[in-house]
This record gives structure tokens, sequence and C-alpha cells, in this order.
């Protein structure tokens, strides 16, 4: 639109310093792109008589192109138009990120969750800039501190303390009987949500089983709700038996899966198909699970035959906790390891494990975790139905959640100790996790 326009900005776009580069792709680019060379000069200034020369224009109602960015707070202070840039000649805009030494998350993981999920607006940002601007010099802070005072709840939003008051639910005061079986996620995600519902005052009850006996209580409603349905392929039986009797409450992880994995140390291996004629480096041994386990079923019928592993490779059937033992001797003494392990999984979060990719899919597609629920569960637990339905946790966060759970110990309720200690180190999670009003 500015094209024979120029007349009325006295041929000119008032520009700040030579060497910022907007300027430069302003002169070499947008100005080509749209055909405003000769109708327009690009005079440079610096960008306090950018804005000065802005406010003289605006009071005296007067005609003015500037060269601008987003964000600024000129854009909350004065009435502006950001011209459309239709043919892209600025180029694509960067993000604003914050960054920190190595270590820090380590050092003070309640600030670091604090700016990792930090975000404002441009409107927010600009308003803040605005009133630092009005204010006198040396005085940023107090300008800083009354627009946060102009604004209840946004500290609050920002910084979650640790500890502080606990918001209660809709349905506080209510008992809910959960229960687990003793797998890693289901350990983590079912203290990690015992503790989130004592802080909205509900009444959690924990229990561990099987997985036959967990789904046959719920199917029965002495259960109301776990966490840990693989589906549609692990606790396929079940759901199959019992469907008719529970409730997919939604799925909050996925996909899952099976893998093969060695130390990141390892060099040149980094798929399935690159074992071959490796065997002797790892002893011709892939160090298994429980020999009952699917996945070790899917190892052998079908993995070591689609990539040609048969006979350089043995599977050692063992345990899992001797399969961990394995991988924590062998990345102590840097020595090559080939695991049978699974996605999610704490052992991605404490040792540097790569996992072997998979080209010709032998080892099938994931299940999704799913939280399932006794039926009638949404009409007696509306408020917790919703937090569940929308329940979700990324790989890393997982991970991390097991791994606290891991270091802390077994029994004597150091499982729900830990995961206490890992939300507290994760402000804003709960309110997250669990939204009250």
């Amino acid at each position: 639109d500015l094209k024979g326009r120029g007349k009325e900005f006295d041929g000119k776009i008032i520009g700040i310093e030579s060497s910022a580069g907007e300027m430069k792709i302003l002169k070499d680019k947008v100005l080509k792109a749209y055909g405003l060379e000769g109708e327009y000069k690009v005079v440079s200034s610096g960008t306090s008589s950018m804005l000065a020369e802005l406010k003289r224009s605006i009071q005296q109602k007067q005609p003015v192109v500037v060269t601008l960015w987003s964000p600024h707070w000129a854009y909350a202070k004065y009435d502006l138009t950001k011209l459309k840039d239709p043919k892209g000649a600025f180029g694509k805009g960067e993000k604003l990120y914050n960054v920190a030494r190595k270590g820090f998350a380590q050092d003070d993981p309640v600030v670091a969750r604090w700016l990792k999920n930090f975000h404002l607006t441009e409107q927010q940002l600009t308003s803040l800039e605005t009133a630092i601007q009005d204010a006198s010099k040396g005085r940023e802070q107090q300008a800083a501190a009354k627009w946060l005072n102009a604004r209840p709840g946004f500290l609050d939003k920002m910084v979650p303390v640790p500890g502080g008051e606990k918001k209660r639910g809709k349905d506080a005061g209510k008992s809910v009987s959960m229960a687990y079986f003793p797998w890693d996620e289901a350990v983590a995600t079912t203290y990690l949500w015992e503790n989130i519902l004592e802080d909205r005052g509900y009444k959690p009850k924990v229990e561990q089983l099987d997985p036959g006996p967990l789904f046959t209580a719920m199917a029965q409603g002495r259960i109301d709700v776990q966490t840990d349905a693989w589906l549609p392929t692990t606790h396929e039986q079940y759901w199959r038996k019992y469907r008719d009797r529970l409730t997919d409450v939604g799925s909050w992880y996925g996909p899952t899966s099976l893998e093969l994995s060695v130390p990141s140390y390892v060099k040149g291996v980094d798929s399935l198909a690159d074992l071959k004629g490796r065997g002797k480096e790892f002893d011709g041994k892939i160090i298994g699970i429980e020999s009952s386990a699917g996945e070790m079923k899917i190892l052998k019928d079908k993995v070591l035959k689609a990539y040609g592993l048969e006979g350089e490779y043995k599977v050692v059937s063992s345990s899992t906790s001797s399969m961990l033992s394995a991988v924590d001797r062998a990345v102590a003494r840097k020595k090559p390891v080939l695991a049978t392990t699974w996605t999610p999984h704490w052992v991605y979060s404490t040792y540097p494990m790569k996992k072997l990719k998979d080209p010709k899919g032998a080892w099938g597609k994931g299940d999704h975790i799913h939280v399932t629920a006794r039926k009638g569960f949404k009409e007696d637990f509306p408020e917790l139905y919703g937090w569940l339905k929308d329940f979700t946790m990324s790989e890393q966060d997982l991970g991390s959640l097991e791994a606290a759970i891991q270091k802390g110990g077994k029994g004597k309720g150091k499982e729900k100790k830990s995961a206490r200690a890992w939300l507290d180190a994760h402000p804003g999670l709960e309110d997250e996790l669990a939204p009250v009003g």
C-alpha cells in the first residue's frame, strides 16, 4: 500500500541505527520486493531518534513511516498499524528464550521451572515496557512492581510457591480408591496423583495389585481408577473381557515402544541393522528381562529374524532388575552392553542409553497408556474425571519422576515422599494437572 503514497510521508522511512540487521534487510530486500526504491529514502538515525520522530508526528497528527519490531512498547503507547508483509520480505520471526549456565536447573529447580514455563503475550510485554518507559530513570523496579500489583493473581501464576496454600477441589472430602501394578510408570503416576488429590482435599486410598486382579476389582467396582492400561495391545485381554464394565478415561502417554538399546558411547550402532557383524563387542548377548514378557517373545520370534541376528546373538532371559544391573555395571566401566528396554522408562534419564532404530518395524506399533476406571466413575467424580481426561506427561517429565522414585527407594511410604518432592520441584504443574476455579 506504500507504493505511490511517498509524498504523504515526505519520501522518508525513519530508520534506526545503520548497523542494525533490520536496516540491511529493509534496504536490500523489502524496498526491492515492493518496488519502493526511488520513492522512499531510508533515514538512518538511532532508536531514540526514531521514537522521538514518531512521538512528534503523532502529537501533530502527521503521517510517518517508522522502522519497528515486535515486541515493542510503542504499540501499547501509540495507535500504530503494523504493515503486513505478504511477500515475506522481512523473513521469518525469531523466538525469545531464557538461557542459563550449565547446571542451573539442577542447582535451583524451582526457579528453573518458573523460567521454563514463563510466557508473556505481546500485549502484556508491551504494557510492561510502557510502564517502565513512563517511569523516571532509576525507578524501573518500582514501575515493574506497580505493573504487577495492577494484575492480581498474575504473580502467583508465574511463580507458584511449593507448599503454599492448597486449593480445594469441588469434590473435596470424597474417598477415591486407586490401584497400580508394580510397573515404574504406574508407581510414578499413582503416587503423583495421590499427592495431588490430597492437596485438593480428596481422600485417596492406594493399593498394589497384579494386572489381572486389578482389572477384575475395577470391573467389580471395588477399585475406582488406575493410570496404567496399555492399549490396544498389551492389556487387550483384560479390556476385551471387562470393557462393558469399565470406562476409558483417556490416553495420557503414547505411543509406547519396545526396543533394544546401547550406551551412547558405542559408536556406529544406531539401528538394529547395525548390530549385524558386531556380536563379539557385546559378547554375543542381548540382556533380556522376564522370559514370560511379551517383549521377549517378539524379540526372539520377529526382531532377530528380521535383521538376520539369529546365531550371532543369544537372548539371555533374566529379570528387569537384573537387566538394569547389567546396564549399571557396563556404563560404570564404559563397556558395551545390549539391553532389552522400552519407552517410557527411567533408564533413559538415568543412563546415557540410545534406542536402536527399527527401520523394518519388526517390533510393531506401540500402545498408548490410558487411565481406566469403573463404570459410573465420571458421574461420581466429575471433577477428577476431567482432570484425568486431560492428563498428559512428556517422556522427559515421566522419566525424571520415575528416576526420582528409584533414587528415593521403595517401601514405607518412600515412593509417595519422592513423588511429593518431585512435584514440589515442578511449581505450577499441580495447577496445570488439577485446575481449580
